[in-house]
């Protein structure tokens, strides 16, 4: 039996990190005062070793940290192509005369949609005529590209990846990801206020046919709009969430038979102007059963 693929949780923090750059707000602070999960790099995540679900600024760290597990990935799926979720020049360190040594035969694949191509084609360094395609191969890359509500298969690592619309930056063609390998299903949902009907429609419409494993919300506003939360703003309910829109999504996601009997809830992708440090998002979520993520966090 192969083993069950964890879901590790590269980064946990939105674009600006925490402690976010050029920051001196209470989270900033304390989080560089006690460090440990407090520190929080941008978000990404690894699956089963081979496939690695965004690729942004802090990839870098990410390999550095994670190696053993890093040397694995085959595929980045990327979700959009926003900074902290791309870094397009980066991956020409795949190229030989960068990975002196590549740690792998054949290409490392890209997925993502339009806008994801688009970026690469402006950010890659392309030399006066050159096209992306061939940059791509003298780097040892492909690309594939992909549309929300499409389905395709990842036959070397025996994985299938479904993806869906999010709520978040129409122009580049956001995607909620479901994967399943080995039999496992983990979903990861940030990036995204409330779902898209059409994104329900076509979630609802795999009852009976998938159990997610591991499911993962947007958790940008901690808690704002709650009670207990520190801050007068405003709950997050388009392009990001916060725990009231993270609470009705859990909810619906349960009442559509979506969510294994053992899943695993968790929240994920946190800003500091959601005015909530690592220690109160555990104090408010945990007695709710729910997971907070970290920068490490495997699940």
């Amino acid at each position: 039996m192969p083993e069950t693929p964890k879901l590790l949780f590269l980064g946990s923090a939105a674009a600006e990190g925490v402690p976010a750059l050029f920051c001196n707000c209470r989270v900033c602070r304390e989080a560089a005062a006690r460090g440990g999960p407090e520190i929080r790099s941008r978000t990404s995540y690894n699956f089963g070793g081979a496939v690695q679900i965004d690729f942004g600024p802090d990839s870098l760290q990410a390999w550095q940290r994670y190696r053993n597990v890093m040397c694995e990935v085959r595929h980045i799926v990327v979700t959009h192509a926003h900074e902290d979720h791309l870094q397009p020049s980066d991956l020409l360190y795949h190229g030989l005369g960068f990975a002196s040594v590549p740690f792998r035969d054949g290409p490392l694949t890209i997925h993502g949609t339009a806008p994801t191509r688009a970026r690469m084609e402006r950010e890659m360094w392309l030399r006066p005529g050159e096209s992306l395609d061939h940059r791509m191969e003298e780097s040892k890359l492909a690309l594939h590209e992909f549309h929300p509500f499409e389905e395709f298969e990842l036959p070397d690592c025996n994985a299938v990846v479904r993806t869906f619309a999010a709520d978040h930056a129409p122009a580049l063609d956001p995607c909620l990801l479901m994967v399943t390998m080995n039999g496992r299903t983990v979903f990861v949902g940030n990036d995204s206020g409330v779902f898209p009907e059409t994104t329900w429609n076509a979630l609802e419409s795999l009852r009976g046919k998938v159990e997610i494993d591991v499911a993962v919300l947007d958790d940008t506003g901690a808690f704002l709009g709650m009670p207990e939360s520190p801050s007068p703003e405003p709950p997050y309910e388009s392009n990001h969430m916060s725990a009231p829109a993270v609470i009705r999504t859990f909810d619906r996601l349960a009442s559509a038979g979506l969510l294994a009997p053992d899943c695993i809830r968790a929240v994920n992708h946190f800003s500091h102007n959601g005015g909530a440090t690592h220690r109160e998002l555990c104090d408010f979520w945990e007695k709710r059963g729910i997971v907070v993520g970290h920068d490490g966090l495997s699940l």
